[in-house]
């Protein structure tokens, strides 16, 4: 066989809409392996027709049966499910994150300044989000509810008091707040270690290697950096840590492995100098 005629290197997704302008990470992951490819090689990287679960797609990419991979926040749990590229592709900023509040308890965060005092109020959560059991193991107290659009109208009607939302989540969830009382806090800001890595199948050594390589290029030569600040997710995130001077307020995440590499300067977003 020729190497006109040799089969694409194929990459299995369990995603849809690849080629939106906000999906970040198809993105990314088409610009990674192109990064890394081998000469005269294709990829050919196959989305699903539909949105699995979560649970599903780390059990799809676990069965090993197609050469897949995913996006997910990482955690102790995952890591000893699937192989994960420890480079951080959102630089940590799903880990930032704003308040949405009731207009009239402005008042009240406002004196909130410390994780013991925010720990006196209530947040509201998806039971099956990474951020819930953060929360939890800091000792805030958290109802649960469903989608985030049930959970905006708990808060507007009273039922918990903040709703911890990403800074590069909040402008495309403006529609939420619309005709209510609800508005963005402008004191505070919650910081916890999350990063979401490419992860594949615990054997998958050279799919591992072409993503780890992939990053690793484009983090050398800028195009990692060039991606991400021109992105709109990220953009928005950046303007809206520039709207006000918040008090950070520090978060332990007891479920991080020990391999996570924090000490990676190159690998985390700043936030403190917006």
């Amino acid at each position: 066989m020729t190497l006109a005629e040799a089969s694409p290197y194929v990459v299995e997704v369990r995603a849809v809409s690849p080629d939106r302008v906000d999906n970040y990470y198809a993105i990314l992951l088409k610009m990674v392996l192109a990064a890394s490819k081998k000469p005269n090689e294709t990829i050919d990287i196959r989305f699903s027709d539909r949105q699995f679960t979560q649970a599903r797609w780390i059990a799809e990419v676990q069965s090993g049966h197609l050469n897949e991979v995913m996006w997910t926040t990482t955690s102790k749990e995952r890591e000893q499910l699937l192989r994960p590229i420890r480079i951080p592709l959102f630089k940590g900023l799903l880990g930032k994150r704003i308040l949405v509040i009731r207009r009239q308890d402005q008042a009240i965060f406002a004196k909130v300044n410390t994780k013991e005092d925010l720990a006196l109020l209530v947040a509201g959560q998806n039971a099956h989000w990474s951020d819930t059991e953060i929360l939890k193991a800091n000792g805030m107290l958290v109802t649960m509810g469903g989608g985030k659009e049930n959970l905006y109208k708990m808060l507007q009607a009273g039922r918990f008091d903040y709703f911890p939302r990403g800074v590069s989540e909040i402008a495309s969830e403006a529609s939420f707040l619309e005709g209510t009382d609800l508005m963005i806090e402008e004191h505070l800001m919650l910081s916890y270690t999350m990063p979401i890595y490419f992860f594949v199948n615990k054997d998958n050594t050279e799919l591992a290697e072409r993503l780890e390589k992939g990053l690793r290029l484009m983090l050398k030569n800028g195009e990692f950096d060039e991606y991400f600040y021109s992105h709109p997710r990220i953009k928005v995130g950046i303007a809206e840590l520039k709207k006000h001077k918040r008090k950070i307020i520090e978060l332990d995440n007891p479920f991080l492995p020990d391999e996570t590499p924090i000490n990676h300067p190159d690998y985390w977003l700043d936030v403190t100098k917006y």
